[in-house]
């Protein structure tokens, strides 16, 4: 299970650990473990600037964890290492990437 961002027909944009799930039935569901939203946030220095920020996704949800049917998918791709490290401070294992190569 990898950290990526959801792009849902909706417009909203998940960020979770995804997974590929086959249910019993035969259904494909993608799976998404401690989801959260991500959401634009207006910059309070810059005007007409925007930051990002994260909100948890379905809070209520056993286990924490949600299925997606394929069909609302619109895009799967992975997020920036500032997004993924935020991701991870707040949600996820606490780990942080860093940003750039440390040269020797």
């Amino acid at each position: 299970m990898t950290v990526q961002i959801i792009k849902l027909s909706t417009g909203e944009e998940l960020i979770g650990k995804v997974n590929d799930v086959q249910v019993p039935d035969g259904q494909q569901f993608v799976q998404i473990e401690k989801p959260a939203v991500v959401i634009l946030v207006p910059d309070e220095q810059t005007q007409g600037k925007f930051g990002i920020g994260l909100a948890p996704y379905a809070p209520y949800a056993e286990k924490n964890t949600i299925n997606v049917m394929p069909n609302h998918i619109v895009a799967i791709f992975n997020p920036a290492t500032t997004l993924l490290n935020e991701y991870n401070l707040h949600y996820g294992s606490k780990v942080i990437v860093p940003e750039t190569e440390i040269k020797v």
